[in-house]
């Protein structure tokens, strides 16, 4: 499980590190890096999707050419903030907004007078498929999760954008 420290999230992806590995040079439709898991009203974890991932140096044009992004919700984690050497201070708040993470401060220099590390760019592209949300190609693609701050904003960047 990738960050299990987080509890309660609204999806939970099951990484397998090896095949994410791979996806950082090349793209394999059989090889999606983190199967995705929501849980039910008792607890139990149960599979809605998968996470495909692609090299950071794809084009626009070869994204499409994997998973068309007239449908899919391409997107990278652009300028975070994580705390360093403190997973403590993961969830830290000032002025009633997150520090670090997706939503947190979004420039090296803020990032630098929290004491973090600030990354321009982490992860690869990501494209989110829900395979048991519906029949509907858009509600499959859709990542309806990535719809506000953490999308358009601070925490990541969309293919079109």
């Amino acid at each position: 499980m990738f960050a299990p420290h987080i509890k309660n999230q609204n999806v939970y992806h099951f990484t397998k590190g090896s095949w994410a590995f791979r996806n950082k040079f090349t793209f394999n439709p059989g090889r999606p890096t983190s199967l995705l898991y929501r849980k039910d009203a008792k607890g139990n974890f149960v599979l809605i999707g998968a996470m495909y991932t692609a090299p950071l140096r794809y084009s626009a044009s070869d994204l499409d050419k994997r998973i068309p992004t007239s449908i899919a919700h391409w997107h990278k984690h652009v300028n975070w903030c994580l705390p360093r050497g403190d997973d403590s201070r993961l969830f830290e708040v000032r002025n009633g907004r997150p520090v670090f993470g997706p939503l947190g401060v979004s420039t090296r220099e803020q990032c630098d007078a929290a004491n973090g590390q600030f990354s321009k760019e982490i992860f690869s592209w990501m494209a989110h498929a829900e395979i048991f949300s519906s029949n509907d190609l858009g509600t499959i693609w859709a990542d309806n999760r990535m719809r506000g701050d953490e999308l358009m904003g601070r925490g990541a960047y969309r293919v079109g954008q």
